[in-house]
Formats: structure tokens, C-alpha cells, sequence
């Protein structure tokens, strides 16, 4: 089920539902979260925890229980506290895995490492194939169930009923903090911001409100706490949390330094360390000429064909991802060779960690998400057309492809069902699968030398990869044997060889930030068959004050790599290699290491079999809600809802109780109750409930006209995801109406609704609503009075909207809609108000027919809002956004009584509020008698909603 769909549910199913085959005209849109997989789940209880684990992550599972019980120690002893309750941690063995997860109803976006959810107290991640980060993530998740525990206990001392929390920066900060290391990664960032002065301080975080910034910020910001005032200062802060809900006064009493004061000292002390960098370092776009730099570029693969010298990437400028290619020697827009993101075939790049690659012959290799696994795609760039697509048994996740010399072999790191990331070689033409390595350690990049004897490849099976560092290796494909080529307590990333086979550049910390370094290989060393190779000579050939990635060999004297730089992910160029490796830098020699000296990841002790149990569905609440609304065509009602579901959120179950009475003598017939359940835990999702409903009603038909209504009944509702993007749903639903008209007529039906839809959704979005893409819902349904044959009709609905990008920031939306209810007594639709005709009176265009078309064009007005309170407080917003409009549209009956178009025009403005809110502002003038004029006055209209 959709994660944005999901979020109306409860709306839909317990609300909506009686009334769905009398006269609803809301369809639904929302792309799906997919259960591809049939898990069997176990539980293994450990002192402090619940590891969640399905049967092939078990080994997975004992490693998690380890990593937790080693954090809790160290935990418990930073925040002088211990956690009341068992904490449930739940694994996933892939990244494809863990966004099948029902935990949380939201759609997961690649690059998510894991997630606390603060409702059950669950700690969710996924493995993706680092042991390293796997630890980090665990960690940092657990930061958060004992900073929530920890602030909620503060609270509750204090006697303070409030379910507040400190702000993000630093709750995230704090977590990054206490579970890794600050390495080259939150260097860059920083350093990045310092020097293009783009970094906020604690008084302006907002601006940078959950992005990787803000992690680092806060990070930041707190290892300088450690270091000026003392680490136990950071405790004493969640000690005294309690004291004002404004934590920059906390910040005061705590170091003596509000946000203000702190950011003068802090932000002074960034500038002193990272500005002289600039003496001995260079920024990339001084040193290097550009291919590409809008947006993020990176992954690049260099091609020659005929002599026209083309670099082919990865690129996401307007929200999709996409592969590019550009002329080198003519810069001109990069032109569009893969269109992804869009439908099944293309359903996500992974675009931080797989690259592409292309044959000496023109093929395009590339691998991205179908479906239940990542697949590899094979296009011929010469034809401009896809040769084919490859599944591969029991791999769920694939990244860097990289061809043979001959075009005949394809060698990739692979992540199989219980999370392991290893060496594979496919072979497209037989379709045969060899795996060259099998074990825990995290093997990626790997590239295959021309004569085809040697793999280079970066893994952690380093002695130093227990501290998540990468060395670079050689599998040789003639012994099987793997010998270091690297070696150091670093990270060596991205190698890639010459097309003579003599040199390979590579991405490197080895010197402090990331680097691109350069091995040469002499002829003894390319043909060699020993196990080791001694002091192997490396030199660094970039200075770059942030960093470089992805190099690729551009010819024999070129590279080409991304950089990162005024936080972007750009493409740049760098000739002439000879001359800089000629003119050393940094040169160094490994002492390889005659022997490996690996390292094993540890499990849990103890009586494993014996404390692993089978899951069983225990269920716990949710949510609960109380509410009175007041709504002109269903009357008013005040009432509660109630949300139930078991640890893994595969089965959910809703109450809902309200009363509609206007005085007490109406009360006990106006009281209402709902009951469903909604399973998530298969692919075929299904959801039904009972619900008994009564209370005063207006006939849409008749204005003011009001009659009193008893229904009962029972739904049950089926939604097949076809895929990511297009699912298939049908509903059926018998209920009893009792109608109480007038002294003289009582009114009885027994209804059936059935009802088939068809849906797509593909969109993007920015922070009012959709931008990009194109939503398809097609209904069909059938509505007939088993009882009396008092209504006996059945209705068709097709609602189309496309998403046109003008630009970057600017858009144009398009809507059409056409509604018919036909046969006996059909229901009637209705127009106007700001979702539909704007300027004309909330639904005062009435019929069983509707037709509309809407058009707008959507563009930035203010990039960024902020504002400070006279308390002290400062709010950021994304923006303000405008809107120029066209309506048109009618509701009729038969083409008899069709009286006249109806349309509007005008511009306005949204506002989008603490990201889960939008308020419309929109001014115009209605379009009258039939097209021929203008109304005299404009017509002004507020709205809270997101835009169609």
C-alpha cells in the first residue's frame, strides 16, 4: 500500500466507506510499497533487547545483538542512565529488503541507513552490506531510544507532562556524536560550507532542517562542546532540558552561551581552521575544467567512438534520476540517453553506490531496482536501443557493473538474500553466474584488468576495516587467490585500470580528505601470480580542499571525476596526468603485509537457539484521536479514533466512535461506530470493517433539505500493487439505509457497491504538492438497491493529471476530470470551491455528470522564509510559491438540461507550513454565461491543502 495513501487510510476506509457509493468524487493517488517477499520472522531476546529478524538474516541477527549490547554499555555510562524497557531492533539483510518494511507507512528514499520510530519505541535497519556501517547505523539509532528515554525521564522528574524532545540538530547531532568517529565525510561538508559561507549556526539551524548539513552541524557543534567546555557539559544539557522550552536559554544556563554567543565563537572558530587550508589546497574548480555541474553528477564512463569523445553519467537535476552523456570537447546541455525513475523497468538508481560502465563495442551497462531486485540493463548506445535486462537468482542488490575487454563479461559486487556483498562474473550471452567471493567482508567497485587475469576491487577485509576503512585488492582469476594492492588505515575507493592495463587511479583519504591517487604497474608486477605484492609506491595526484570521486581514465593522459564542491556533486576533467604524477605530490609505499591479517565480526553469547522464538502478532496502539468536526452536507460529529497493530505493522486495526446528535434527545441514536482491519503483510493487501452510522443528512439533490439516515453495514477492499508505481484495487461493500424523510415517507435500501480502479503514480514533489510526472486513476463501479430496486446505477470515473517541468523550479500542471453516475436515482457530483472551479460557491454546481480542466502554472516567489519571535525563536520556512490558474468545467443531468461552462481565472499564492501544511491563497475573476464575461468583482479564497 502507498506510503501517502496509507496516511488518508483511516479517512477513506472508516469515514468515507458508507458513503463511497453515494457520492464520493475524491480519487485516490499515492505510489506503493510493495511486499515482494513472504517473510518468516523470528525474535532472538537478548538482556536489552528484541532482535526482529526473518530466517536468512540470522546470522545478521546475532551480529545486531551484539553491536546493541555493546552499545548499551557505553551508552549507559554516557548518559549516566538506563533504558526501563526492552528495545525492539529490527533487521533487514538489503536496502531492498528494508523498504518493504510496514514499521513505518511512508515511502523509505535510497540512501535512508535506518530509522528510530517514536510511537513503539522500534529501531529499524537495514544491512547494506558494511559491517562498519551497519555498527554506526545500530548505534545511532540507539542514541535516540536512550535521548528520548533520557529527556522524557528529565520531563517527568520534574513533573512536566510534555512530549517534547531537543531540537533536531541536536538530537542528530548527538547521534552521529556518540556512534561514530568524525571522519573525512563530515570534514568535507564543513569544510565545504566554511569556505563558501554557507553554513548556519545554531540560531539559523533551521535553514538546514533535516539534511546531511544539519547532521554535521550538529555533530560539529557538539564535539566543539566536548573539547571547550567538557564532554559532561552535553549530559548536563539533557539534564536540563526541563528548564525552558526555548533550548538556547538551555544552551545558556548550561555553558554560559546562548545560540548566538555560541555561534560567534564557533562559526570564528571553523573559519581559523579550515581558510589557511586554502594555501596548501586547492578547490577543484580552480584546478580542473568542468563537464557538468548542475545538480548532482557523478558515476562517469568515458567513450570514444569514431573519434567523438563522450562522457556518459549519472545525473539528478530535476528530482529524477537520469544517464547523461556530454561531448568533452564541445560543452553544450548534456543530452538525455536513460529516462529513470519513471516506471518499473528504471524504478531506482542507486546512485551513491553503483556506477556504470561501458563496452569497447557500445554497450551500456547500468543496474537500478526492478521490482523485488536490482537487475542489469544492457543498452546499445550506437542503435540508441535496450538490448536486455538480467535477473539474477538470489541477488537482491547489484552495483558496478564493469565490463570485460571483450566485451564478453560483466564483473559486479553483489548483495544476496542474507546480505552479503561479494564478487560476481555474469556472462550476458549464456547468462552463466560465477561467484568469485563468499563471505561477510564488504567487496565493491571492482574493475577487470585488459588482459583479463587480475580484479581490482575495494573491500574491508583489510585489518583495518573493523574500523569500516577500505583497502584496495587484487583477485587473481588464475589462482583465485586475492593479494593486497593497498594497505592502511584509510579508505581507498573507485579503482579503475588504464586501457593499457599499466596504471589504475583510485579515490583515497590517505592524506586526510579524498583524493585521487594513481598506482603505476610495471610489467613484472601486471603479469604476476604471487599472493603479495611488497611496498607497493601510490601518488597522490589531486590536492582538493573537499573531494574527489569516481575517477575514470579519459585516453591515456586524461581522467575525469566528480568532485564535491559549494555543496554539489559535479563532473570535472583534469589533462595531462604525465606532467602532475611526473611532479609528485605525495608519494608513499605500503608495506604490504606478507599474510592477511583479517578481522572477524562478532556475534552475541549465549544460548542463542534457546532464546530465538518464532513472531508471533501481539498488538499494541498506535495512535489515539479526538476530534469534532463540522461539515454542511454529513452534518457535525465529535468522536475518537483508535489505532491498534502488532511490532512489524503488517496488521493494523482501526476503532472509530463518534456521535452526530445536535441535543440530547438525539444522542443515543446518533451514536456511531466503526470497526477494520487492514492487512499489509503480502503483496495482496486487503482491508474490511463493519461500521454502524446514523445521524442528520442533506440530499445533495434538494438545497436545505435534511433527513435523518441509519446505515449499517460492512466493506471489504483488495489493492494489488502491479508495481512501484501502478497498482489495481476493488471494493465491494453491502449496507443497510434507513432514511426517516418525513412523517409520511420512511425510505429502506440495501445497497451494494462494487467497484474496480485502476492507478498510476510517478510523481515528484517539492513542498506544495506534485511538480513532475503524471497520476492516472480509471473507476468503474456498480451501485444497486437489492431490496427495492430504489437505486440501480453505476458510475464511471476518470481523473488524468500531467506534470509538465518548464525548469528547474518552474512547472506546469494540468488536470482533467469526467464523472458520470448513470441509470436509476444517480447520485450527483458537485463543483466549486478552491479543489475544483475556484471563485464559484463550495459545491454549488450539482449533477450526476461533471466534467473539469484545470491549468496552472507553478513557480518560486521566495527561494527561503525565515523569521525571529520576540521570544527569541526562529522559524524557517521553504518558501513561498505562486500559481497562475485556469478552471473550466460543469455538472449536469442529461444533455437536456446541460446549461452553460463555467470557468475562472487567476494567480495566487502557497505557503507551505512546518512541511505538513499548505496554506492557498488564491484571487481571480469567475468566467460567466457560458465563456461570454468576466464577473465585476474578483473573488479571494483561502484553503489548507497541497496542490492538485
Amino acid at each position: 500500500m502507498s506510503g501517502r495513501k496509507n496516511k488518508y487510510f483511516i479517512l477513506c476506509i472508516l469515514l468515507l466507506i458508507p458513503f463511497l457509493e453515494i457520492h464520493s468524487q475524491f480519487v485516490d493517488f499515492g505510489k506503493n510499497k510493495v511486499q515482494y517477499e513472504d517473510f518468516e520472522w523470528y525474535v532472538l531476546s537478548t538482556e536489552h533487547y528484541k532482535i526482529y529478524f526473518y530466517k536468512e538474516a540470522k546470522e545478521l541477527a546475532e551480529q545486531a545483538a551484539y553491536i546493541a549490547e555493546e552499545a548499551y554499555k557505553d551508552l549507559q555510562q554516557k548518559f549516566n542512565y538506563s533504558l526501563l524497557d526492552t528495545v525492539p531492533l529490527i533487521v533487514y539483510a538489503s536496502p531492498s529488503h528494508f523498504r518493504q518494511t510496514n514499521t513505518t507507512p511512508g515511502y523509505i528514499p535510497e540512501g535512508v541507513g535506518g530509522f528510530f520510530e517514536f510511537i513503539k519505541g522500534r529501531v529499524v535497519v537495514p544491512f547494506d552490506g558494511s559491517y562498519g556501517n551497519f555498527r554506526h547505523v545500530v548505534k545511532h539509532e540507539l542514541v535516540h531510544v536512550f535521548t528520548v528515554s533520557k529527556a522524557n525521564a528529565v520531563l517527568k522528574t520534574h513533573g512536566i507532562i510534555s512530549e517534547r524532545i531537543p531540537p533536531l540538530w541536536f538530537v542528530e547531532g548527538l547521534a552521529e556524536f556518540w556512534s561514530n568517529e568524525w571522519d573525512n565525510d563530515a570534514e568535507m561538508v564543513i569544510k565545504d560550507a566554511i569556505l563558501y559561507n554557507y553554513l548556519p549556526g545554531l540560531s539559523d539551524w533551521e535553514r538546514v532542517w533535516g539534511t546531511f548539513i544539519m547532521y554535521k552541524l550538529g555533530q560539529m557543534a557538539l564535539r566543539y562542546i566536548s573539547e571547550q567546555y567538557g564532554e559532561h557539559k552535553i549530559l548536563e544539557l539533557i539534564d536540563n532540558f526541563w528548564l525552558d522550552d526555548n533550548f538556547s536559554n538551555v544552551m545558556k544556563f548550561t555553558i554560559g552561551k546562548d545560540y548566538t554567543e555560541f555561534d560567534k565563537e564557533f562559526l570564528y572558530y571553523l573559519k581559523k581552521k579550515y581558510y589557511p587550508h586554502l594555501e596548501d589546497f586547492d578547490n577543484p574548480s580552480q584546478v580542473s575544467r568542468e563537464v557538468y555541474t548542475k545538480g548532482f553528477a557523478h558515476k562517469p564512463a568515458y567513450t570514444n567512438f569514431n573519434g567523438k569523445e563522450e562522457i556518459y553519467f549519472i545525473g539528478n537535476e530535476n528530482g529524477y534520476t537520469n544517464i547523461y552523456k556530454v561531448n568533452i570537447n564541445e560543452p553544450n546541455e548534456p543530452e538525455i540517453v536513460v529516462h529513470g525513475e519513471r516506471s518499473e523497468e528504471l524504478e531506482q538508481f542507486h546512485y551513491f553506490r553503483s556506477g556504470i560502465d561501458i563496452s569497447e563495442d557500445g554497450k551500456l551497462a547500468f543496474a537500478t531496482q526492478k521490482g523485488a531486485a536490482d537487475v542489469i540493463h544492457i543498452y546499445n548506445l550506437k542503435e540508441n536501443k535496450k538490448i536486455a535486462d538480467y535477473s539474477l537468482e538470489n541477488i537482491v542488490g547489484i552495483s558496478s557493473p564493469s565490463w570485460s575487454k571483450d566485451g564478453k563479461k560483466i564483473i559486479f559486487s553483489g548483495i544476496e538474500y542474507t546480505g552479503k556483498s561479494d564478487l560476481y562474473i555474469f556472462e550476458p550471452a549464456t547468462e552463466k553466474l560465477i561467484r568469485l567471493t563468499n563471505d561477510f567482508y564488504d567487496d565493491r567497485d571492482p574493475d577487470l584488468s585488459p588482459d583479463g587475469k587480475f580484479i581490482v576491487f575495494s573491500s574491508d577485509r583489510t585489518a583495518y576495516g573493523k574500523n569500516n576503512k577500505y583497502n584496495l585488492f587484487l583477485y587473481n582469476l588464475e589462482t583465485n587467490r586475492i593479494s593486497y594492492l593497498t594497505h592502511g588505515n584509510q579508505i581507498d575507493f573507485y579503482p579503475h585500470y588504464s586501457s593499457d592495463g599499466t596504471k589504475i587511479i583510485y579515490t583515497s583519504d590517505a592524506s586526510g580528505s579524498f583524493n585521487i591517487w594513481y598506482i603505476n604497474l610495471n610489467e613484472t608486477y601486471s603479469t604476476a601470480s604471487a599472493d603479495t605484492i611488497p611496498k607497493t609506491p601510490t601518488t597522490r595526484i589531486t590536492n582538493f580542499t573537499t573531494a574527489a570521486y569516481d575517477p575514470k581514465w579519459c585516453g591515456n593522459d586524461r581522467i575525469c571525476f566528480s568532485s564535491f564542491e559549494h555543496h554539489s556533486i559535479t563532473l570535472r576533467l583534469i589533462d595531462n596526468i604525465k606532467e602532475k604524477t611526473d611532479t609528485t605530490i605525495t608519494t608513499k609505499e605500503d608495506n604490504i603485509p606478507e599474510y592477511f591479517d583479517n578481522w572477524t565480526s562478532k556475534r552475541i553469547f549465549g544460548d542463542i537457539e534457546k532464546n530465538t522464538y518464532k513472531y508471533k502478532k501481539r498488538y499494541s496502539l498506535d495512535f489515539a484521536i479526538t476530534s469534532i468536526s463540522a461539515d454542511p452536507v454529513f452534518g457535525s460529529a465529535a468522536g475518537g479514533i483508535l489505532s491498534l497493530s502488532d511490532m512489524l505493522g503488517d496488521e493494523r486495526y482501526y476503532f472509530l466512535v463518534y456521535n452526530t446528535s445536535d441535543g440530547q434527545s438525539e444522542f443515543w441514536k446518533s451514536f456511531n461506530i466503526a470497526i477494520s482491519k487492514v492487512s499489509l503483510e503480502h503483496r495482496l493487501n486487503y482491508a474490511y470493517g463493519v461500521y454502524h452510522l446514523s445521524g442528520k443528512r442533506y440530499d445533495l439533490r434538494e438545497s436545505d433539505f435534511s433527513y435523518y439516515e441509519r446505515l449499517y453495514g460492512g466493506y471489504f477492499s483488495l489493492s494489488y500493487p502491479l508495481s512501484f508505481f501502478r497498482r489495481i484495487e476493488a471494493t465491494t461493500s453491502l449496507s443497510q439505509s434507513i432514511k426517516d424523510i418525513d412523517i409520511l415517507n420512511y425510505k429502506r435500501s440495501l445497497l451494494l457497491y462494487n467497484s474496480l480502479s485502476y492507478i498510476k503514480d510517478n510523481t515528484l514533489w517539492d513542498y506544495t504538492g506534485p511538480v513532475d510526472g503524471e497520476r492516472h486513476n480509471l473507476t468503474i463501479g456498480y451501485v444497486t438497491d437489492l431490496l427495492n430496486s430504489n437505486e440501480d446505477y453505476f458510475s464511471l470515473m476518470l481523473d488524468v493529471r500531467e506534470y509538465i517541468r518548464i525548469s528547474k523550479p518552474v512547472s506546469l500542471a494540468f488536470r482533467g476530470q469526467y464523472f458520470m453516475n448513470e441509470g436509476k436515482t444517480p447520485r450527483r457530483f458537485f463543483l466549486g470551491g478552491s479543489w475544483s472551479l475556484r471563485g464559484w460557491p463550495l459545491n454549488s454546481i450539482k449533477g450526476s455528470k461533471m466534467w473539469q480542466t484545470n491549468i496552472e502554472l507553478r513557480f518560486p516567489l521566495i527561494d527561503l522564509l525565515a523569521m525571529q519571535l520576540p521570544i527569541g525563536m526562529e522559524l524557517g520556512f521553504p518558501g513561498i510559491k505562486g500559481a497562475i490558474f485556469f478552471d473550466a468545467g460543469n455538472c449536469w443531468d442529461n444533455a437536456d438540461n446541460y446549461d452553460y461552462t463555467r470557468g475562472s481565472i487567476g494567480a495566487g499564492i502557497r505557503f507551505n507550513i512546518f512541511g505538513i501544511l499548505v496554506l492557498r491563497f488564491d484571487m481571480g475573476k469567475r468566467i460567466e454565461n457560458n465563456f461570454t464575461k468576466f464577473q465585476k468583482e474578483f473573488f479571494y479564497q483561502f484553503l489548507f491543502g497541497w496542490d492538485y
